[in-house]
């Protein structure tokens, strides 16, 4: 199949072809032999063959073994062409810069130059034999033709330079791209994440410090883990012997790693070389985050895994830092809102309460005294005081229940959102729900509409799927998550064993699934759909905060 043109190669080929041009044109002007009808099929011949030649650098790939041997085709033929043609005299000389270039820009540079090499030792031969025979050393041939091949050396080696800056810039900006993609996916994991374990929050940074240095194993070390095993949290590939010279090597540089701003190296016997970095902030030491590097991609991007490593440990920071404000934060609002119930108790429904209980101990002490009359007047009373405490009670619990009070939940917005992606995609999308979603966890939802907006985005964009069903269960210990689609499907094993054919959408989800302690199953065949099935423990941290809220409401 035929391969669309970059700007780069469109640049080559319409140069190619006006140079084959141009001197063709020359080439017919000039009054030499051979005829003019020979040179007319000499022309043509030379056309065909750059016709093939530039079909053969479209269809294969630029450093495929097929390219290599059809530059070297094309790097003989203008040889042979120009030699023919009239030796160094021949306007076709300039020809040979084709292959030049092609060879400069796109093959290594050790075959780059044995392919000039072979045309230096190929042209010297042909004049030393053919041309003078005898007359000419090969040094006065070399010095004779020196115009030519000193702009046919300099131009290579500045295509080569200008190439190698080219590659770097490529590699630079796909760099920065994929990070940037990789800090959004940070950023939404995180902010689902938040209110969750400080365990899972650290063990995500982990994971994006190994993704952004692309390194082979990358390590938080917690400060406050009660034991040694619990301090160590590892992602990657870790040798298995590996923990304990590492928990001890941080531990010896404890004292230097709470006062260093930056990365420092350390280096453990028979494990290699360790780049790590403190995760501090203006209270408080958090602990230390690393990776392990190897000598040769130490070299090559050290300045770039120290920046990675610096922007992480500062969002890190930051991150657990407001983490322990938050629980603080939720603590204290507990408390406040279990102040201001109390008081609207004890000013409106105790009183009225205090009075029931006083009027029924009057009554009972004094109703064998009294007449018939006032008793049904006494309870009267108790009756419209049970009433205004019942009022006031009732008031009191709607005015802490979004739901009594007419608000909005967090259901609704995801009816909402597959609504909207139904009719827009004329697809059929059925939503079942159980359970109660009043007093979801915040980040519980943010995760959950997040992975449904995922995974229901790429049953359309990917599965070309018509039905979609999503099937939610909350109950107070756990919520499941259930998205099947009729869509092409894939094969999970090929796909999830392949970083770069994966894509950061079920990244996202499966980073979200593990921030809050759940798991996440793929099943998909393909041509039998998909299917995704998440679970997540309501943990109990949040539990009891929700449970605390629940019972002051």
């Amino acid at each position: 199949m035929r391969r669309a043109f970059s700007g780069e190669d469109k640049v080559f080929y319409v140069y190619r072809y006006i140079s084959l041009a141009v001197t063709s044109l020359v080439y017919l002007m000039e009054d030499r032999a051979p005829p003019f009808m020979l040179k007319l099929c000499i022309v043509l011949a030379l056309f065909i063959f750059a016709k093939w030649v530039t079909d053969m650098y479209a269809q294969n790939g630029k450093s495929s073994r097929t390219t290599k041997i059809t530059v070297s085709l094309e790097m003989a033929g203008m040889m042979v062409l120009h030699l023919l043609s009239g030796g160094m005299e021949s306007p076709f000389l300039w020809c040979v810069f084709n292959p030049a270039w092609m060879a400069a820009s796109y093959l290594s540079s050790v075959y780059c130059w044995m392919l000039m090499l072979s045309y230096f030792l190929f042209v010297t031969a042909f004049s030393y034999f053919f041309v003078n025979p005898g007359h000419d050393s090969l040094g006065s041939i070399l010095l004779n033709d020196n115009h030519f091949n000193l702009v046919l050396l300099f131009m290579t080696l500045s295509i080569q330079l200008l190439v190698g800056v080219k590659s770097r810039l490529e590699v630079a900006n796909a760099r920065t791209t994929e990070t940037m993609e990789h800090m959004k996916s940070l950023y939404q994991i995180v902010e689902a994440a938040t209110h969750s374990e400080s365990e899972n929050l650290k063990i995500i940074f982990a994971e994006f410090a190994l993704k952004l240095t692309k390194l082979k194993m990358s390590f938080f070390w917690d400060v406050n883990g009660s034991e040694r095993e619990d301090r160590l949290l590892t992602q990657g590939v870790t040798p298995f012997d590996l923990e304990v010279p590492l928990c001890e090597a941080i531990e010896k540089h404890i004292a230097e790693l709470r006062q260093l701003d930056s990365c420092m190296v350390m280096n453990i016997p028979e494990h290699g070389e360790f780049l790590v970095i403190p995760i501090k902030s203006s209270t408080r030491f958090w602990g230390v985050m690393g990776v392990k590097i190897e000598r040769i991609s130490y070299e090559e991007g050290r300045h770039w895994f120290v920046k990675q490593l610096y922007f992480l440990s500062e969002l890190c920071a930051v991150i657990l830092e407001r983490h322990q404000l938050e629980r603080i934060e939720n603590q204290l609002l507990i408390i406040e809102e279990q102040n201001r119930i109390a008081d609207e108790m004890h000013d409106s429904v105790s009183q009225y309460i205090f009075g029931i209980v006083y009027a029924v101990h009057s009554l009972n002490r004094k109703w064998r005294d009294i007449s018939p009359e006032q008793i049904m007047e006494q309870l009267e009373l108790i009756q419209e005081s049970s009433v205004a405490a019942s009022q006031e009670l009732r008031s009191t619990i709607y005015s802490l229940s979004s739901r009594k009070n007419g608000g909005d939940f967090w259901i609704t917005t995801v009816k909402s959102h597959l609504d909207s992606l139904s009719k827009l995609h004329a697809v059929k999308v059925c939503l079942n729900v159980t359970g109660d979603d009043h007093g979801l966890p915040v980040n519980y939802q943010k995760a959950l509409f997040r992975i449904i907006s995922e995974a229901t985005g790429n049953a359309i964009r990917h599965g070309s799927s018509s039905h979609i069903g999503v099937e939610l269960s909350m109950k107070l210990d756990a919520v499941k998550l259930s998205v099947l689609d009729n869509g092409r499907g894939f094969c999970v094993k090929d796909r999830l064993s392949d970083p770069s054919g994966t894509g950061l959408g079920v990244t996202n989800m499966r980073m979200l699934v593990h921030a809050l302690g759940g798991t996440i199953q793929i099943h998909s065949n393909e041509g039998a759909g998909t299917q995704i099935q998440v679970s997540l423990p309501i943990q109990h941290q949040d539990r009891k905060l929700r449970n605390e809220l629940h019972t002051t409401s």
